[in-house]
């Protein structure tokens, strides 16, 4: 099963683009990540990071990120990771 990262930055977006973003993603199956390290000082801002764990491949998840990013009205851009599995190590 394949999991996938994606970073979504919309260009001169308020927090309700984020959460107009968030709600058709989520419509797509993806979920919201948020990630935080313990015992750090650093701020980390995951506003608009999302992952998806499933049978799919990066094309799929590709054209839902621009559909959803266009029905925000903004410009975008996106990054997509692979996130690879360890030898069976689950992080």
């Amino acid at each position: 099963m394949a999991r996938f990262t994606t970073r979504i930055r919309l260009q001169e977006a308020e927090d309700s683009d984020y959460i107009n973003l968030q709600t058709e993603i989520e419509r797509e199956s993806f979920r919201s990540i948020r990630k935080m390290p313990v015992k750090s000082n650093v701020h980390v801002n995951a506003k608009g990071e999302f992952n998806l764990e499933g049978n799919i491949t990066i094309q799929e998840v590709t054209n839902v990120v621009v559909k959803a990013a266009a029905k925000t009205g903004k410009k975008y851009s996106f990054t997509i990771i692979r996130d690879k599995n360890l030898g069976g190590y689950e992080r």
